[in-house]
């Protein structure tokens, strides 16, 4: 493996490992995380045997590494804003806020669930990784993985039920 291998996995997988980010710390300023990510692989790159999917190892590397940053602080952080209206068309702004609630509904929801299932939730909802990939991040077996999935996507509409209960309830709707 080159620094050439890096840079070509770089194109390929950076808004993946992006988006992993995102969902998993819930930030949206993530790119530091992401370089800090590519920095370690390169440093790592000879210990990567190619048994697993490089998109795999990567996103291994960035959990891990955001797990060991929130076992330094001893605390996970929340942040509240996920998309903002800029000034438009009422319109174009009224779509987007409706998209941006849905959005943050969404994202609410998988951060009320704990850790394991939010994991499965980004890594084979979002992320689209197979259940072997998951279960290679995840230092699990496929069929483990499967059956945490089906769970996790149970209480993730679970979640969802009772927000948009507890919403209806907030505008007074019956």
């Amino acid at each position: 493996m080159t620094r050439h291998s890096i840079e070509d996995w770089f194109h390929e997988y950076e808004r993946d490992v992006t988006s992993f980010l995102i969902y998993f710390t819930g930030r949206m300023d993530v790119e530091d995380l992401v370089q800090d990510t590519f920095m370690i692989a390169l440093k790592k790159l000879s210990t990567f045997k190619g048994d697993a999917h490089p998109k795999t190892w990567l996103i291994s590397i960035a959990r891990n590494q955001v797990l060991d940053t929130y076992r330094r602080r001893q605390r996970w952080s929340r942040l509240a804003q996920l998309l903002g209206a800029e000034q438009r068309g009422m319109d174009e702004v009224e779509g987007q806020l409706i998209r941006s609630q849905a959005t943050e509904e969404l994202y609410r929801a998988i951060r009320r669930l704990s850790p394991k299932p939010r994991e499965l939730v980004i890594l084979r909802g979002i992320l689209e990784l197979s259940s072997k990939e998951a279960a290679t991040i995840l230092n699990s077996t496929d069929n483990a993985v499967n059956v945490m999935y089906h769970r996790a996507l149970k209480k993730l509409k679970q979640v969802l039920e009772e927000e948009e209960t507890a919403n209806g309830r907030d505008k007074g709707i019956t």
